[in-house]
């Protein structure tokens, strides 16, 4: 415990689980530890894709949306503001500009609160190897998301996911108090790697729904 554990591969917590058990009663326990690649083999249709394909045609709005905005404040520039009437015209292209750029961000927004609120669940999750898989799964859409819409000139958000949006059902108390150890490992490692900041000795709030 007193080990720096910054760096570890938390996957390796499900290899260390089923080799801790008796042999004579792992199978009858169904207890196997599934490595990364079948992991992904679910995740990558049954979140990643649709998600990916779902951001990519919000994505696209947006980049119209802003795109419209950049053209009505570019005329509204040309617009002599000595007379009523032209500045009425002024002002309507500002209003029509900032709309398009509200609504912008609010398909943003709106995907942004859809990730927090996506729910993996796991019906036997171990050690959570699965469920830290998908954790890193959402957290890396959430990133792209942040990185796509900064890049077409919105405002980069705090992040929204993490191990609240998993979900996880197992008898066994010790695997089910390793399986937060690895989510919480894997969800400080993805905030460091990315860039936020997290505290050195972090408080560890249970996960009451593992």
């Amino acid at each position: 415990a007193s080990e720096n554990w910054r760096f570890i591969d938390a996957a390796i917590f499900g290899t260390l689980f089923e080799r801790g058990l008796d042999p004579s009663k792992r199978a009858q326990l169904g207890a196997h530890y599934t490595d990364s690649g079948t992991i992904l083999r679910l995740l990558e249709p049954a979140i990643k894709r649709p998600l990916l394909l779902e951001w990519q045609h919000i994505r696209d709005r947006i980049a119209t949306l802003l795109s419209k905005r950049d053209y009505l404040r570019v005329r509204a520039k040309g617009i002599s503001s000595k007379s009523p009437g032209l500045r009425e015209r002024f002002g309507r292209l500002r209003s029509q500009a900032n709309e398009a750029e509200r609504e912008a961000k609010a398909l943003h927004s709106s995907f942004l609160h859809r990730l927090s609120a996506f729910r993996v669940l796991d019906p036997a999750c171990g050690s959570g190897n699965f469920l830290y898989t998908a954790l890193k799964c959402l957290k890396d859409i959430e990133h792209l998301a942040n990185f796509q819409a900064e890049e077409l000139g919105l405002q980069r958000q705090l992040s929204v996911t993490g191990p609240h949006n998993l979900l996880g059902i197992e008898t066994n108390e010790f695997a089910s108090e390793l399986a937060k150890v690895t989510v919480w490992i894997g969800e400080l490692q993805w905030l460091r790697e990315h860039g936020y900041m997290v505290h050195d000795t972090p408080i560890l709030q249970p996960l009451d729904h593992i």
